[in-house]
C-alpha cells in the first residue's frame, strides 16, 4: 500500500469517527461527533499517529549506525511494533490492512 493510500485510509477513519458518512458522492454529517463515542475517536487518532510514525521510520531507515537518528529509528520502530501487536494480536492479514479499526 502506498503512502498516499495509507493517508486516504486514515482520513476516512477520522471522518467516520467524527460522525460523517459517504453518501451520494459526498461526505455528510450522519450524526453528532459525540454519537461516535470517545473510543471511536481514540481509535482514529491512534491510526493517524501510527501512520505518522511509519512515515518517520521510513524517513530514518538507512541512517548511520551509532547516530542519534539510529536511536530515534529504534525507538519509533519499538512504538510501531507495540501498537501493531496490541491492535492486531492475531497478526495483520491482507484484509486487515484495508479494513476499519
Amino acid at each position: 500500500m502506498s503512502n498516499i493510500d495509507k493517508q486516504r485510509v486514515a482520513a476516512v477513519w477520522k471522518l467516520e469517527a467524527l460522525g460523517y458518512s459517504y453518501q451520494g458522492g459526498e461526505w455528510v454529517l450522519a450524526s453528532s461527533p459525540a454519537a461516535a463515542g470517545p473510543r471511536s475517536l481514540m481509535t482514529a487518532d491512534a491510526a493517524a499517529m501510527h501512520g505518522v510514525l511509519v512515515q518517520r521510520a521510513d524517513a530514518l531507515e538507512g541512517c548511520t549506525e551509532g547516530s542519534a537518528e539510529e536511536a530515534e529509528f529504534k525507538a519509533v520502530v519499538d512504538v510501531i511494533e507495540a501498537y501493531e501487536a496490541f491492535r492486531w494480536p492475531e497478526g495483520r492479514s491482507r484484509e486487515a490492512k484495508v479494513s476499519r479499526p
